[in-house]
Order: structure tokens, then sequence, then C-alpha cells
């Protein structure tokens, strides 16, 4: 049970927090309801773990209020300007709002379940059911579950984590070596051949005095020599239709084009549009592994030892 002081100092918290948005320092909730920051700092790992705030370590740490913070204190619940819903597999949008997500059984090596807090009804979901929940976190994470149960009273679904796919928030330019290999316009298929075969890459764009005029791959090749076209000159085979992105764009921005345009690479451009790098699916699927690979070689490592 809450005490009358322990709800004055999450109230101060959340008033706190409403202003900066930041984590808010022990002392800062001393000031404002006029008690010693000793106190304070003593009574908030209790509220820690009463799950009513959390803690976060560093100079720049403090204390951040919780759903439940505001249940307790009977608040509305902070808005984020992001609303999480829960989708059928195939898309469908049920009526159903997700307000807290909660992990359970994150060291279980066979299965780890999600505790959904949802505004709605829980039951329109069966038992059994897979469900999308998304997208959360700036719309970069998308949790994939199948349904084990519901609370109807508590507006509460328990589902098991079958798959969190996410996009890190990182730039198209960070992927990019910065070594771009061109050709120019003038080379006949032939030369441009010899050059994809010495620098071992699949395509490469054609430039003439820093503007881009096409690409060329090495399908674009294949199919010259089938027709016979190898002394012809290359940017007369090329792909006119270039499909560029800016160095500073988003790589999820770079995924959604690759898949709209049905393409497997973007040349990347500067600010002012010269060709600075290409960016391939491959670029982009070690990237996402890149967490993983990082981790295995550290257990390796361990293994080792």
């Amino acid at each position: 049970m809450i005490t009358p002081s322990q709800k004055r100092i999450l109230a101060a918290l959340v008033e706190l927090y409403e202003k900066t948005r930041k984590p808010v320092k022990s002392g800062e909730i001393a000031k404002l309801v006029g008690r010693d920051e000793g106190t304070i700092r003593n009574l908030m790992p209790l509220l820690k773990t009463m799950k009513l705030v959390e803690a976060v370590p560093g100079p720049k740490g403090g204390y951040l209020p919780v759903v439940r913070t505001y249940e307790v204190l009977k608040l509305p619940r902070p808005s984020t300007g992001e609303e999480v819903f829960v989708y059928t597999v195939d898309g469908t949008r049920l009526d159903l709002k997700v307000t807290d997500i909660e992990f359970k059984d994150v060291f279980s090596p066979e299965t780890c379940t999600a505790l959904l807090k949802v505004i709605g009804n829980p039951s329109i979901v069966a038992t059994g059911e897979k469900v999308l929940i998304g997208p959360v976190a700036g719309g970069r994470l998308i949790i994939e579950g199948r349904v084990v149960g519901h609370d109807d009273l508590h507006g509460e679904i328990l589902m098991e984590v079958v798959s969190i796919v996410g996009i890190p928030a990182e730039n198209v330019g960070k992927l990019i070596s910065r070594r771009l290999v061109t050709i120019r316009p003038d080379i006949t298929v032939r030369e441009a051949a010899r050059v994809l075969y010495r620098e071992s890459i699949r395509a490469a764009p054609i430039v003439e005095d820093g503007k881009l005029l096409g690409i060329v791959t090495t399908i674009d090749i294949a199919r010259a020599a089938h027709e016979e076209l190898l002394d012809v000159r290359v940017v007369e085979i090329a792909s006119k239709k270039l499909a560029t992105i800016r160095e500073d764009a988003d790589i999820l921005e770079a995924m959604e084009k690759m898949q709209r345009e049905r393409i497997g690479r973007l040349v990347v451009v500067d600010r002012e549009g010269k060709p600075i790098g290409i960016v391939t699916r491959t670029d982009i699927l070690l990237r996402l592994l890149r967490p993983f690979l990082v981790l295995k070689r550290k257990e390796e490592g361990l293994l080792e030892q």
C-alpha cells in the first residue's frame, strides 16, 4: 500500500518530469516537497522495487515516472505522440491500444513472454492467435507474438514472443565504403566488364564531369554479351533509371526505397548530388547482423579462455 508521503514524492516526480521530459534528480524532488535530499534518495529504491519509478544511472541520470506512476496518482497517461496498436498478421488493426509492454522469462532458453497492458477488450484476440505489436520506438520496432492468455478485468494480454524486428537509427552514409569505383560513359561494355571483375563489384555508376548518367551492373553486361553488344559504349546498355539516396538518409528509408523500386542497390550522393558510394541490400543485412556477430565473437572468446 502506498503512503501519502510516497504519493507526494511521486506527484513531484511527475510534475518535474512533465516540465523537462528528462530524468529528475533526487535534489529537485526534495526541493519541491520540502524534504531532505538524503531522505528522498533513500526512498527511491523502495519505489523502484514497487515498480513505480525507473532509475537512470550516470551524471545525467535521475528518476523517471512509469505508466503505473500515473495510474497510482489517478492521472491521465502521458502522451508520447506515438500510439501503439495490436494487429493481426495480415495487417488488420484491432481495437486495442497498448500502453505498456513488460518482458518476462527473458532467460528461458526456449521462450520469452511479454505482458501487454491494453485499452480495449483483450478477449477480441483468441488464445493461440498470432499478432503484431507496434510500431514502437519511433516506428522502428515490431513485435510478433502468439497470445497465450488474457485478463479482461485488468486489461492485459500475455503472449509468447515469436520475433522482435528492429531497424537501427543510422544514416546510410555510415554503411558505405568511401572508395567509389565509377565508369566513364565512353568505354566499351567489354572494358566495363573488366573493371567490375578487377574490382570484384557487381555494379558501378557511370559518371562524367561529376554528373550521374546511369549505372551498369553485371546483369546489364551479361545481357549485352548475349546480344553481342560487348563493343558498344557502356552508356548505351546501362540502366538509365538511376535510384539515388542522400548520405544523411535513414537506413529505413533506404530499405523502403529498395523495396518500392524493386532494386538491390542505391547510389549514395552528398548534399550537392555528387556520388560518394553505393549501398546494397547486403550492406544493410550486415548492419542488422552486427550486434549478433559481436556477441557471438564475445561468447566464442569466453569459451576459448
